[in-house]
């Protein structure tokens, strides 16, 4: 027998929009008749709303950011001084029949609850300008049956005690316009500088557009939205007869016209504090302070509230001079910056630009954070290495890597064949995924998305941070989809946690003018989207990439992983990376597009490794001045250590060759366990000779020749501790090594000797340094490298000879004539 299958009730989403449709199909009842059963509750004249009380947005340690208040005329407009079109743009796109209606428009309605239910959600509505006047002035904007009855019901009323004139005025004078404005005079001196009167067509219209979403449609912030909006507002007067298609057709083809802030509006950290008011007004999660974004900004504006940020002033300060210090000539590109702190998703730090208030930049007001989609480049493989991992691949995985690869089409996302080149066409043989991360090997990552998919890359992009659809291509892997800073920090913060993602968060709370707190951030509990294993494993993967990869340039001397990014055209360059307290994106590039980073445009050739990352190194050593270094958490129970030939996948042997020996992490019990069958006799190489070298030095040569250093002490009277006194094999040239690839070092020490603290050096000059070691007793040995262990890094430009090593480190406790090295820029 068929059983029946019963519905289990509609979703909290379904019965939300039907509720609202019972509103509207009710309203439209009460407007056609039924106004009997309602009570209408007579009212006095309307006034104008009390004097708005000031907002305040302070930082996440009380410091004020911003203050918010309404603008408001004392004495009204009257409407003979409101031109006829600046009534006409108005009435055209709010309420085009409203000369015609009685307070509540029963066509209106009745056509929004007819599309409404065709969609199965609200799309349109049915408000007059007597309802929207009634609910600004009287009613407020919660969310109830009650309070929609009640709208319609002093509608009625208004149109019973007024004239549509006198509605109509006292609608221009209350109604929201954005940017504090409230009132058509407020707005036409806060947006053009001019009088009510002086309005132009053009400028009247965009005014009227302003209305249904003042921030949405910000002119400072998105012009061509604006733009877009305004010719709409032009093109529905022509329709409904206030102005002909010429003269709609002139106006739409003007500029906005629009002049800067004032000067009194500057805010700290502006484009982080436009993000946040965005979000107040558009977020779903701040639903309490209004049922749409001009109510919202209503409350935001007038109702003296305390809202409590998560900006961290001093990470602010650190990203605006990182920023400078870098990217600060007049032609320079623009740098952007997000930092998150993994923990909590609070976003501590934000540069959406290079001045917010730049009155001849047509691209300040854009918040090249939050706003600017660009292509990421190799960023983008963090995503695609995670996605690799989940599906069974592994670190110590091989693939060939040529210069050049053509991949085979993939229907029906990929039917055409795939040709992917590494950067310059270098080839790298046979190599790692580690290391293939390493050095951003495309073709490796080609074949990556190949294996696991275009929709395990998109949904992994997806789940860790960019919280839209992606369109499912392989070509996801190397950077082919546009994102955010934001988006890129929130990944980063992701997969510092361990793998659970935390939504990026600016607010912690709200307090209304009374102390009671209206809002407050939920606790950041996270929802766990990747294995905290495969997150661990991709943390692993991109610390390479700043030890001697890529990312050196960014490399903070304590554990961090990153992953540097150069789109295909070189017009954006990009290094996103994280530290257990730390998550950050830097973008580079120009505002206005495809602008490639070269010369003659830019002072020399950005990509991922220079200035993005030296951003970076330069905001994240500051911001963690104070913060102890800290390994990322393994995975308790998880982590297993071998050392095994990277070139085949098995445990290495004594005869394995240095370059293909490493430590390697794994899952516990997915090690390798049979050691390498090749190669089978002891190799034959050069020893180099240590003998009478410091230690530091002999044990850095013979790990770069690939030797396993095995250290034991000697007393001697005659050398200096810390030297190296004898050595097996002895040095020479082409030995049998019998043992492999090990040299043991005996190394001097003395007894009973004074001790000495050794002098905190960095940052000196190396004469001022030597002078103050020596003088304490110490032998100095200098070395003039860059920190990539090339001659030519930013350092050697911006602080030649400063040294940025020292070896101990300061403070320690050592013998007199104990040696100190030290590492200096060049120059």
């Amino acid at each position: 027998m068929a059983h029946m299958r019963h519905s289990a009730g509609p979703s909290p989403v379904a019965a939300r929009s039907a509720r609202r449709l019972l509103v509207l199909a009710l309203v439209a009842l009460f407007a056609t008749g039924c106004a009997r059963f309602v009570d209408i509750t007579p009212v006095g004249r309307i006034e104008l709303p009390p004097a708005a009380e000031t907002s305040v947005v302070v930082a996440a340690d009380g410091r004020e950011l911003a203050q918010l208040h309404a603008e408001q005329d004392r004495d009204p407009v009257s409407l003979d001084a409101v031109p006829a079109h600046m009534r006409d743009a108005v009435i055209a796109v709010e309420d085009h029949r409203f000369y015609d209606h009685g307070g509540v428009d029963a066509r209106a309605i009745a056509r929004a609850v007819r599309e409404n239910a065709r969609e199965g959600r609200i799309t349109q509505g049915g408000s007059t300008l007597t309802q929207q006047l009634a609910k600004n002035a009287v009613t407020g904007d919660e969310l109830s049956l009650e309070r929609k009855l009640e709208e319609a019901s002093v509608a009625l009323q208004l149109e019973a005690q007024f004239t549509k004139d006198e509605i109509l005025e006292q609608y221009l004078n209350t109604v929201y316009y954005g940017h504090g404005a409230y009132g058509v005079q407020a707005a036409a001196q806060r947006y053009f500088g001019a009088d009510t009167s002086e309005l132009a067509l053009e400028q009247a219209a965009l005014l009227a557009a302003l209305l249904r979403a003042p921030s949405h449609y910000d002119p400072h912030a998105d012009p061509e939205r604006a733009t877009t909006r305004r010719n709409l507002v032009l093109a529905l007067m022509a329709r409904h007869g206030f102005v002909d298609a010429a003269e709609a057709e002139a106006a739409q083809a003007s500029d906005l016209g629009v002049i800067p802030p004032p000067r009194a509006d500057r805010r700290d950290a502006p484009y982080f504090v436009a993000h946040m008011l965005d979000q107040l007004q558009h977020a779903p999660a701040f639903a309490v302070l209004g049922e749409d974004p001009v109510a919202r900004a209503d409350r935001i504006f007038r109702a003296g509230l305390r809202i409590e940020t998560t900006l961290d002033p001093a990470w602010q300060a650190a990203a605006e001079a990182a920023a400078e210090a870098v990217a600060g000539e007049p032609d320079d590109p623009r740098v952007a910056l997000v930092a998150i702190e993994p923990a909590t998703g609070a976003i501590r730090a934000l540069v959406g630009g290079r001045d917010y208030y730049d009155p001849e930049d047509p691209a300040a007001r854009f918040n090249l954070a939050t706003q600017g989609r660009r292509q990421p480049g190799s960023t983008f493989k963090v995503p695609a290495l995670a996605a690799a991992l989940e599906h069974g691949h592994g670190l110590s995985d091989v693939f060939d890597a040529p210069g050049q690869l053509t991949l085979p089409g993939s229907p029906p996302e990929d039917p055409e064949p795939w040709t992917v080149s590494n950067y310059d066409d270098a080839a790298f043989g046979q190599v790692s995924l580690r290391r293939a991360t390493a050095y951003s090997v495309n073709v490796v990552f080609a074949q990556l998305a190949d294996s696991v998919g275009a929709h395990a890359l998109a949904e992994m992009g997806e789940r860790l941070g960019v919280r839209r659809p992606l369109r499912a291509v392989r070509s996801l892997a190397l950077g082919a989809v546009e994102v955010t800073p934001l988006e890129l920090a929130t990944i980063q913060a992701t997969l510092a946690s361990g793998g659970v993602y935390r939504p990026p968060v600016a607010v912690e709370r709200i307090s209304d003018a009374h102390g009671e707190v209206v809002w407050e951030r939920a606790a950041a509990d996270g929802q766990r989207v990747l294995d905290e294993e495969v997150a661990w494993h991709v943390t692993e993967a991109l610390s390479d990439v700043v030890v001697y990869g890529t990312g050196v340039g960014a490399n903070l001397e304590r554990p961090l992983a990153g992953k540097t990014g150069t789109s295909q055209d070189h017009a954006d360059a990009w290094f996103a990376g994280y530290t257990p307290d730390l998550a950050a994106a830097v973008w580079v590039g120009f505002p206005e597009g495809r602008v490639p980073l070269q010369p003659p445009r830019t002072r020399e050739r950005i990509e991922g490794g220079t200035w993005p990352s030296a951003v970076f190194a330069g905001f994240a050593a500051t911001a963690l001045d104070a913060v102890p270094p800290r390994d990322f958490p393994v995975p308790e129970d998880f982590a297993t250590v071998v050392r095994v030939d990277i070139t085949q996948g098995c445990l290495a042997n004594p005869y394995t060759p240095p370059e293909a020996a490493a430590e390697r992490e794994y899952i516990a019990g997915t090690e390798p366990t049979e050691v390498c069958a090749e190669p089978t006799e002891p190799p034959v190489a050069d020893v180099p000779e240590m003998v009478g070298e410091p230690i530091e030095q002999a044990r850095q040569a013979l790990q770069q020749a690939g030797f396993v250093v095995t250290e034991r002490e000697e007393y001697s009277a005659q050398v200096p501790p810390g030297y190296v006194l004898r050595q097996t094999p002895e040095a020479g040239r082409d030995l049998l090594l019998a043992e492999g690839y090990e040299v043991t070092v005996w190394v001097s020490i003395a007894e009973h000797r004074a001790t000495e603290t050794v002098p905190d050096v960095l940052n000196s000059d190396v004469e001022e340094a030597r002078a103050l070691l020596e003088d304490a007793g110490f032998v100095v040995e200098v070395l003039q490298v860059c920190p990539d262990g090339s001659e030519d890094c930013t350092g050697a430009r911006q602080r030649p000879g400063r040294i940025w090593e020292q070896f101990p480190d300061a403070d320690a406790q050592l013998p007199r004539a104990a040696v100190i090295r030290l590492l200096a820029y060049p120059g």
